[in-house]
């Protein structure tokens, strides 16, 4: 052993880089240190035939027996795997997995020494046995701890024998002598600090081979042997009484003396449900997969007759006889694969992140998992989400690796108990209370400051479910609760605004699919909630934080003398002075003005003031009108998805707000035509199509136009064939035509210098400025009015058409106060 001891020691030196080795050399030491290790394994024990005399010599069987030396080799096991972890080959833990050493000899020991603690032993064969199950628990949680943090090489050699390691524990009785050390010491009144960190070791081995993934299975995959391990694991965790247990330490978190084992808690409820989504729990008719958009869709209405005249492009006139192969071309050629960057890998992220895809769930899994958060919520949900965000509170750091997990286990249980209206609201109210919500709410500003968008999705998973619980209280006996939380959040102007500023941080380089859809959830659920509440309410207040105004000094008679002599020496600065006068009234006097009326709020060291301002929820919901949340919401249009959330603000933004100029954008375009393929079923289908036909109405009436074309900023669709089927489809079909269009054709006319014109041949100019273009047509008059926008959530340029009735005195004297060329827009 002396020898074994010195030679290893030479080993560390030259493996550490202490010495300059070559390549042979240093493949010659790696084997001498494998054979030292594998020594050590091959010292913890043996099978040996049990030997009673009662039972028959073919009857006996062979038994695992322990070495005399297990106790020290563990101890070299565990140090020599300490000592590997200062390089970057992990080369004991690869030996060992190769050696089986875990499901040969560790767990083994265990379950012997676990055995030999019931039976009446001495004092030093107590502490032996005691120090032996500690050490084989100090290796599990080595052996099996998560490989996510390191190098891409290293996950993918080590997942294989994490795998295998999760198949030991469930074909094994290890849990239930895990269990039964893990029971045994913490019922003690008073433990001492190793049997307590013992406990703490059990935990995180169950919560490791818990985390340990299986391989995802692809839903057209047949047989279920690939993916049965982590059921089965559920199901001996739910035989042996080990989930009861976790229940009941969960059912107690906010013990102080259990806040050092809250977070393994939170990790082991969130493993159980491992990538299983509530409608798997609740809805065995649906599947745990995306919806499949490729199920056809067929109807009495698609076999109705019709010719159309498609031009191909080339001078071209084809006849086609159906209005779904009219639909079909532009529907389905824009489904070119873009050169595009993919979402920034998960593993990527500075916390653990939270799995992206839903798994395979064995029936059998079901009713357990059911059971599990039926008591979790019931008994535990209140106490144990309780102290973790007290935890949270306390700790003051946003970025710890609990907190995604903390997020989405509470919002989990959060959408089962609404799943299920039996369910009592106020076994999950622990995650409704007012300063709960504002840490949600800091947590998701602050992911979004720090860009770090995996936690933003779990915190607006959070925020939504909150969201709704709030609306569910309504009108119950918590309605005074739903209140008290609701009237903080709507009266924070900085809450509000959070929530535009996620429909505009989407990319489609840095974000997923998944992440939108999740955008999109959470604003249609906390628009339909801020829109009830201020139904409810009048006169609803907002508190607002703008920037503070300096006053402007006051000019005496000697500053205006010394004025007068700087311009004689610097005629340019009468100039300048002349342009700052024409820039209108005196803002700061009228900030001033304001937030006297506003009640003189507080103020800030960094100019700025929060002030009182009545809330305009249509002014509000025009703050989303703008052209990054219409390319956002675009991108779940083809293939669709979510529509039910997207349909709501695309129809908030053409309609709503008069802004359908917003969508003349070619990849937004040719997004919107997929929707008319008959092969997609989506919600709201009709009305979607309605909108999309409104606005392609108004398209065409713009690209017919170069001025409007110019003015709108609108790109023309490269492919032909693609605008005449639509143009085909408009002709004959009513879609668009219930609401009045914003953008229509109509000759018009703009007088400028004094009324004087221009050639008809002119370019069109371009449109700026505060303009008010009149438009024309018999008596009628109508608008388009150009201002600048000075509300408080930094909209864009305002495009409406308000009526005008003039007389036709009144037309000329408003031709005649534009100062542009003139300019004609000919139907």
């Amino acid at each position: 052993m002396d020898y074994l001891q010195a030679e290893e020691e030479g080993l560390h030196h030259h493996l550490l880089g202490e010495e300059q080795l070559t390549d042979e050399q240093l493949s010659e030491e790696i084997e001498r240190f494998r054979r030292i290790v594998l020594s050590a394994c091959s010292s913890l024990g043996n099978l040996q035939l049990v030997t009673d005399s009662a039972q028959d010599l073919t009857e006996r069987k062979m038994e695992y027996v322990p070495s005399e030396d297990c106790l020290a080799s563990l101890k070299d096991i565990k140090r020599y795997i300490q000592e590997d972890e200062q390089g970057e080959g992990k080369w004991v833990l690869r030996w060992l997995g190769e050696c089986n050493t875990l499901q040969n000899d560790i767990i083994p020991i265990f379950i012997y020494y676990t055995r030999q603690l019931k039976n009446q032993l001495s004092d030093h064969d107590h502490d032996r046995a005691l120090k032996t199950i500690m050490m084989c628990v100090e290796l599990l949680v080595f052996l099996t701890w998560s490989m996510d943090s390191e190098p891409e090489e290293v996950k993918v050699r080590f997942i294989r024998v994490l795998r295998s390691y999760k198949r030991a524990f469930a074909s094994s009785p290890a849990v239930f002598s895990l269990l039964s050390i893990a029971v045994m010491y913490f019922r003690k009144p008073h433990k001492s600090d190793k049997e307590a960190l013992l406990v703490k070791g059990i935990l995180y081995v169950f919560r490791n081979v818990l985390a340990i993934p299986d391989p995802l299975v692809s839903p057209t995959s047949k047989g279920m042997s690939q993916v049965e391990v982590h059921d089965a694991l559920i199901a001996v965790l739910d035989n042996e009484l080990a989930i009861d247990f976790f229940l009941t330490l969960a059912s107690s978190a906010d013990d102080k003396q259990l806040k050092d084992l809250r977070p393994t808690l939170l990790d082991i409820v969130y493993y159980l449900f491992y990538r299983v989504p509530v409608s798997a729990l609740f809805d065995q008719q649906m599947t745990w997969f995306n919806a499949d958009n490729g199920s056809k869709r067929f109807g009495r209405h698609n076999n109705f007759g019709g010719v159309y005249a498609v031009s191909t492009g080339d001078s071209t006139i084809m006849p086609v006889f159906n209005a779904k192969e009219v639909l079909h071309p532009f529907a389905n050629m824009f489904k070119k694969r873009q050169n595009v960057r993919k979402p920034k890998d998960p593993s990527e992220a500075s916390v653990a992140p939270v799995d992206r895809e839903w798994r395979i769930l064995d029936p059998s899994s079901v009713p357990i998992l059911r059971r599990v958060a039926a008591v979790f919520i019931d008994s535990c949900f209140n106490r144990f989400m309780s102290a973790m965000f007290e935890d949270a509170r306390t700790s003051g750091t946003v970025m710890d690796a609990s907190t995604p997990r903390l997020l989405y286990v509470a919002a989990y249980f959060v959408d089962i108990s609404l799943t299920n209206p039996a369910v009592d609201l106020g076994c999950t109210s622990a995650l409704v209370q007012t300063h709960v919500f504002g840490l949600v709410m800091r947590n998701a500003s602050a992911f979004v400051e720090m860009r770090e968008w995996m936690p933003l999705e779990q915190a607006m998973y959070c925020t939504q479910q909150i969201l709704l619980s709030l609306g569910r209280m309504r009108g119950t006996k918590l309605d005074s609760l739903s209140e008290s939380v609701l009237s903080n959040l709507f009266y924070d102007g900085d809450a509000l605004d959070l929530f535009v500023r996620l429909c505009r941080v989407y990319k489609p380089t840095k974000h997923s699919r998944r992440f939108l859809e999740q955008v999109a959830r959470l604003t249609e659920t906390f628009l339909a909630t801020l829109k009830s509440y201020a139904q409810a309410k009048a006169g609803l207040l907002v508190k607002k934080r703008v920037k503070k105004r300096a006053k402007k000094p006051v000019k005496t008679e000697s500053d205006g003398e010394e004025a007068r002599a700087d311009t004689a020496q610097d005629p340019s600065a009468a100039n300048k002075a002349d342009n700052e006068s024409d820039i209108g009234p005196d803002m700061d006097d009228a900030g001033d003005a304001e937030d006297e009326e506003s009640g003189g709020e507080d103020n800030d060291d960094d100019g700025e003031v929060l002030v009182e301002r009545a809330f305009d929820i249509a002014k509000f919901e025009r703050a989303f009108a703008t052209s990054d949340v219409v390319k956002a919401y675009s991108h779940l249009l083809a293939p669709p998805s979510s529509i039910e959330f997207v349909y709501p603000m695309l129809s908030r933004i053409a309609i709503a707000s008069e802004r359908p100029h917003l969508f003349f954008k070619k990849n937004i375009m040719l997004r919107m035509l997929v929707l008319f393929d008959d092969q997609y079923t989506y919600p709201h289908r009709t009305e979607m199509l309605d909108l999309v036909a409104w606005i392609f109405r108004q398209y065409i009436t713009v690209i017919n136009s170069p001025a409007l074309t110019h003015h709108y900023k609108a790109e023309e669709l490269n492919n032909k064939l693609a605008v005449e089927c639509m143009l085909a489809f408009l002709k004959q079909s009513r879609l668009g035509t219930t609401v009045k269009p914003v953008i229509t054709r109509h000759i018009v006319e703009i007088i400028a210098d004094g009324g004087s014109k221009k050639d008809d041949d002119a370019n069109d100019d371009e449109l700026k400025g505060d303009v008010t273009v009149a438009v024309q047509e018999g008596v009628r008059i109508e608008g388009v009015r150009i201002e600048a926008d000075d509300d408080d959530f930094d909209f864009d340029f305002d495009f409406g058409l308000p009526p005008m009735a003039a007389s036709s005195a009144n037309n000329n004297q408003l031709m005649d106060d534009v100062d542009m060329g003139e300019v004609y827009f000919n139907r």
